[in-house]
């Protein structure tokens, strides 16, 4: 079982490559399509590393979360599903014809090709990693666990299929340019 130090500092780890990726997100305005791409690109395979690295916690729920689920902390991160909506708008919009993909949903059961987009795959991600920085920030005092548990539990559960399907297909955006 990990230390408290050693719990702390893989949360500062995680979240100091959650803050790259936010960051980049967060600058996307001021970037084209291929370079919002080309600095996710090396971002995303050590998003998913580190994810992969957290370690299974416990968590006991704390007075102080309100009564919220589990993962209930990350509605607050102050990013609403307007706000996401937002953010997928405009994600759609800078990506234009390089946001569709094709894939298949669950590569162990599945044999025929649906959709993806690009622009989902970054807005949920943001999101579901936004709401762990936010948390700690907002939350210091609260044990590291609380986000660790969270994010390990939405990166298996949600945003970890985002994250190797927005990597496989900026791969080959990137190479390609089309």
């Amino acid at each position: 079982m990990a230390t408290p130090d050693e719990i702390a500092q893989i949360a500062d780890r995680f979240s100091a490559i959650t803050n790259q990726f936010c960051s980049v997100v967060d600058s996307a305005s001021s970037l084209d399509r291929t370079e919002l791409l080309s600095k996710l690109y090396p971002i995303l395979p050590a998003l998913i590393s580190e994810a992969i690295s957290l370690p299974d916690v416990s968590r006991d729920d704390d007075d102080e979360l309100e009564g919220k689920s589990k993962f209930g902390f990350f509605s607050i991160s102050g990013l609403s599903e307007q706000e996401w909506g937002k953010l997928y708008n405009f994600l759609k919009e800078k990506l234009g014809d390089w946001d569709l993909y094709h894939q298949v949903f669950d590569p162990t059961e599945d044999s025929e090709a649906v959709f993806g987009t690009l622009a989902d795959d970054i807005a949920d991600i943001y999101r579901d990693l936004k709401g762990g920085l936010v948390f700690r920030e907002t939350h210091q005092g609260l044990p590291d666990e609380d986000a660790i548990w969270t994010w390990r539990l939405l990166f298996y559960s949600h945003w970890g299929k985002h994250a190797m399907d927005a990597l496989l297909t900026i791969h080959f955006r990137l190479q390609n340019g089309s």
